[in-house]
C-alpha cells in the first residue's frame, strides 16, 4: 500500500531526518513530510494524497499538554476528522486519515501506527488510483 506520513518535525526520528526519510516501512511504500508543526496541516493537504491514489495517511502530532505551539495538535486533530469526514461523503470510508499524537520520537512508533493504518484500510479496500476526481 501506498502512504504519506504528516510529521511534526520534534516527532521525526533522528536517524530519519531529510534527506535521510526511508521510502518503504514494512512492505508499503511511503512519503514522508516533516512540518514545522502539525497545525500547519490544512485539510485540502490531507486529502490532495488521494487525488494521487495514495491509501492513506497518517499525522505524526505532539500530545496536546507537549505541544509547543499550544494549539498545534488539537488543531491537527480537529483537521484529520474534518478530512476523514469529506472522505467518508465520497464514500471512501472514514478510517483512511490516522492521527496519533504521543510524546516520542521513535522507529517503533511510526511502525505501530503504520500497521493500524494499514489494517484500517485493508477493512475499507485500497484506494483506486484518483479514485477522489472520478
Amino acid at each position: 500500500m501506498d502512504f504519506y506520513i504528516f510529521a511534526c518535525q520534534h516527532r521525526i526520528p533522528q536517524e530519519w531526518r531529510p534527506p535521510l526519510t526511508p521510502d518503504r516501512i514494512g512492505g508499503n511504500s511511503i512519503r514522508l513530510i516533516q512540518l514545522p508543526c502539525s497545525a500547519k496541516l490544512g485539510t485540502v493537504f490531507l486529502l490532495r494524497p488521494f487525488e494521487k491514489g495514495i491509501d492513506g495517511v497518517l499525522v505524526m502530532a505532539c500530545e496536546e499538554k507537549a505541544c509547543r505551539s499550544l494549539e498545534g495538535s488539537r488543531r491537527a486533530r480537529a483537521r484529520v476528522r474534518e478530512a476523514n469526514a469529506v472522505l467518508k461523503e465520497i464514500g471512501m470510508g472514514d478510517g483512511r486519515i490516522l492521527i496519533k499524537q504521543e510524546s516520542g520520537n521513535q522507529q517503533p512508533d511510526f511502525i505501530r501506527a503504520l500497521e493500524e493504518l494499514s489494517a484500517r484500510v485493508s477493512e475499507s479496500g485500497a484506494t483506486q488510483k484518483g479514485s477522489i476526481t472520478q
